[in-house]
């Protein structure tokens, strides 16, 4: 037998053997047992019973809900013995920096696809979850505008070397296997996926 609930039975026990056969009110909570000790009634929770299955406690949550504590974006439950509304914490990032995530209070989190335009036709917009956007060469948009020199060509990212080649210009990605060019511009290093 669990040893939590084997001491929840042995308290229970020792509960009723102090009893006196003296009846406690009922605390209007499925979840607890009442039991009479020295003077005194006492709730104590019972772990026999799936608590979150009862009556009360899916009538406490629901009146937890109704609180202007309460959050779409959070959890909510209730205390097992007291019956208390317990919030969790408000938070809608789903850790994906493909995505944007904010709270609406009615309607709980709203998440939309980050957006990784950078506006250069020379480039193709990407995504990866762990890293955000970067930005590869479009080679279908590389060598075709004309030029007379390299600052003809300068897309204003540091991760990419241009250059005007036979009135050509052409644009390669300078980082290296680690990296990738990040929205910044920059060179930043892929992160090793958590497990």
């Amino acid at each position: 037998m669990n040893k939590l609930i084997l001491s929840t039975f042995i308290i229970i026990s020792i509960l009723s053997t102090f009893s006196n056969c003296q009846d406690c009110p009922s605390d209007n909570n499925d979840c607890t047992t009442e039991s009479f000790i020295y003077g005194g009634c006492y709730s104590i929770y019972n772990q026999f019973i799936d608590c979150e299955s009862t009556a009360t406690y899916k009538a406490c949550v629901a009146n937890c809900k109704l609180s202007p504590q309460y959050s779409k974006c959070g959890s909510v439950s209730c205390d097992y013995e007291t019956l208390a509304c317990k919030f969790g914490s408000t938070t809608c990032d789903d850790n994906d920096k493909c995505t944007t995530e904010y709270c609406n209070s009615t309607t709980g989190c709203v998440r939309a696809t980050t957006n990784c335009t950078d506006g250069l036709a020379t480039t193709t917009d990407n995504c990866m979850s762990i890293f955000g956007c970067y930005y590869t060469i479009n080679q279908a948009q590389n060598n075709i505008k004309s030029c007379t020199t390299n600052a003809d060509c300068n897309d204003n990212l540091p991760c990419t070397t241009d250059v005007c080649v036979n009135n050509k210009c052409n644009s390669t990605i300078n980082c290296d296997s680690n990296s990738l060019c990040a929205k910044s511009g920059y060179c930043t290093l892929i992160p090793t996926p958590s497990n």
